[in-house]
């Protein structure tokens, strides 16, 4: 029950870093606080991404046993 919870804090997690990231690419010049914003997030998004498949990989895997 608690990775599910972990599941659904980690997409939405991931789709509002993405939904930022967005919003900061339709910027014609990025400040030097938004630029290293830009980069905080594409790592955000990335350890999320990384934790989500993990957890898919692991639900999968005991599944299947």
């Amino acid at each position: 029950m608690q990775e599910h919870l972990e599941f659904k804090n980690l997409m939405e997690a991931h789709r509002a870093a993405d939904e930022r990231l967005i919003h900061l690419r339709g910027k014609a010049k990025l400040t030097s606080r938004e630029s290293m914003e830009e980069v905080e997030l594409k790592k955000a998004k990335l350890r999320a991404k990384e934790r989500i498949y993990k957890i898919v990989k692991d639900f999968n895997k005991s599944r299947s046993q």
